[in-house]
């Protein structure tokens, strides 16, 4: 461990947040603010218990550590999301002063523990900075005193920022608590009280960076409280050295590809795509066990960085890294979204960071039409497919095949490509209850069908609609078609049931009877999906199901890989 100066004391959140001229810091690489209700709630109910119990002299909310290295701002390592939340309950209590006309103690709580009036712009200097996404939001919302109406009319707006949200969520639901408490109890000042006098912290301040990393390390026990992907920035930043400035530019760059949430996700599918299948709960281990040194470390720093933009694409077919490709790569990338399969971004992240690019879109074409005949039409376990995934992922990096056959017959020693029979049987008793699915099939395959010469079924939703010809809610004239021993619902979502018409027509035929259908809408329609639908004389299991196969048939070539 450096050498450097280790200063830790017990205070109360009162002496923490009233320390003169200390301003505390979230980096911008830290994460954003995510407490959610519950987290916040435990929070108003730990606090309560400890104003209810007079036995109860204080109350003990863990270590906050901080790098005083730059003094007298302080970088919040840990203990962020507490720091912030107990300065939002003193934004909250400031506020409900003001409300009650009490302006002195408003005046009291503000200058003592939220921070200083500028007197040129008559703004708070704030004594708490959060990172770069949340604190303008945070100084204009909560801290810069907004009217109680104001916040709950911005918290609905659509377009704002989840962790923002989080944070005027944070302080609607302790102004709710307040009042609450208030009115029961018609004591206001023993919360100040409690918060400034009961609730204790051990204050941890090291002068040296990286030393305040391998305690927050240490502090988290190794995952316990964290996410891999915190655990493993402290890891990083606490070996850095004096690159720890350029780990953190490069981590904040991550976070602006990756979202929070999926942080963990993509690191593993970074691992999976370089070095095999590992555990979550293991990942952390491996990587801190095979990355040590510093030359080893900036390495992965840097290849993560370049990997995030990559990986936050698949995510994103409108994203400027498709632009070198023709439209395909775009609509592939859409269908495996449709598709929910994430199990093959391992294999897609190491063709697009090694391969020639005219290599990509055939990688990606081959796991599309994997993905459709393996995972949805068969529905064959997907649990193998990560090992499989990876392997071939390794391949392609340590190999660089020259085509999409080799990586084709490397997935396929896992035996994973279903045989004709295996998917044409499947298919026919395939049933959709995703219209956008049930769409996407449906066009191909009139597509095929029509092999350019004739209408191709339009994709826009608008224009041309999901009809299925046995109604969702089918009144008696169906039904007669169905014996007692035929569940008429088991055909709803059936393929076999389904079509698509234009839009004009189908708002015409509404829930009418099938020859009606026929003469209203599915004899008009110029779609050769719907030529054997008119050919019928009734509508029922039988012609679903001839329907169906006829479907599958089709399908089977549609979605092929001929290697």
């Amino acid at each position: 461990m450096p050498t450097s100066t280790i200063d830790s004391r017990l205070m109360t959140f009162g002496e923490l947040l009233a320390t003169n001229n200390a301003v505390y810091v979230v980096p911008s690489f830290q994460r954003d603010y995510s407490w959610t209700e519950t987290e916040v709630e435990q929070l108003w109910n730990d606090i309560k218990e400890t104003i209810n119990d007079e036995k109860r002299s204080e109350y003990f909310m863990g270590a906050v550590v901080v790098n005083n290295s730059t003094k007298p701002q302080l970088s919040l390592i840990d203990g962020q999301q507490r720091v912030t939340t107990i300065f939002i309950l003193m934004c909250v209590l400031r506020d409900i002063a003001k409300q009650k006309g009490d302006e002195l103690l408003a005046q009291t709580i503000s200058q003592q523990y939220l921070g200083k009036l500028d007197l040129r712009t008559r703004k708070i200097e704030s004594k708490l900075v959060l990172n770069d996404k949340n604190n303008r939001y945070f100084q204009e919302k909560i801290v810069e005193s907004k009217p109680i109406d104001d916040l709950k009319e911005a918290v609905k707006k659509r377009n704002l920022d989840q962790s923002n949200k989080l944070l005027l969520n944070a302080y609607l639901l302790l102004h709710q608590k307040v009042q609450e408490h208030i009115e029961k109890t018609s004591d206001f000042p023993e919360i100040i009280e409690c918060v400034r006098d009961k609730l204790i912290c051990i204050l941890i301040s090291v002068s040296d960076e990286a030393n305040s990393y391998l305690i927050f390390e240490t502090l988290n026990d190794r995952g316990l409280e964290l996410s891999v992907a915190d655990l493993l920035k402290n890891y990083l930043f606490s070996r850095a050295g004096k690159k720890i400035k350029d780990f953190q530019s490069a981590w904040t760059e991550i976070n602006k590809e990756i979202d929070r949430a999926e942080l963990t996700k993509f690191i593993r599918y970074y691992w999976l795509s370089r070095y095999g299948v590992v555990r979550e709960k293991d990942l952390y281990r491996n990587i801190t066990k095979k990355i040590q040194n510093p030359s080893e470390i900036a390495s992965f720093v840097s290849e993560l960085r370049d990997a995030s933009e990559v990986y936050s694409a698949f995510d994103k077919p409108d994203s400027p890294i498709w632009n070198l490709y023709d439209s395909s790569v775009k609509k592939d990338l859409e269908l495996l979204r449709l598709f929910n399969v994430t199990l093959c971004n391992s294999l897609l992240l190491s063709s697009k960071q090694n391969l020639p690019d005219e290599l990509f879109p055939k990688v990606l074409r081959m796991v599309v039409i994997l993905s459709f005949r393996y995972n949805f039409i068969c529905g064959f376990s997907a649990v193998k497919l990560e090992a499989i995934y990876s392997d071939a992922a390794i391949y392609v990096r340590e190999q660089k095949p020259k085509n999409v056959k080799e990586i084709f017959h490397q997935i396929d020693k896992g035996k994973v490509y279903p045989s004709d029979s295996e998917f044409v049987n499947n298919f026919e008793v395939k049933s959709v209850t995703n219209p956008k699915l049930a769409r996407y099939i449906l066009s191909e395959i009139n597509s095929y069908h029509t092999d350019g010469k004739e209408l191709v079924a339009n994709p826009n939703g608008n224009d041309v609609n999901l009809e299925h010809i046995l109604p969702q809610k089918p009144n008696e004239n169906w039904l007669v078609n169905f014996s007692k021993k035929t569940d008429a619902r088991e055909y709803i979502y059936r393929l076999g049931n389904m079509t698509l018409l234009d839009s004009t027509l189908n708002r015409k035929i509404g829930n009418t009877s099938f020859p009606d259908k026929c003469a209203a809408a599915f004899s008009k329609s110029k779609l050769i999906l719907n030529e054997d639908i008119v050919s019928c004389s009734t509508w029922g299991p039988k012609e679903i199901e001839e329907r169906q196969k006829r479907m599958a048939k089709a399908a089977c070539q549609i979605w092929r890989l001929d290697y």
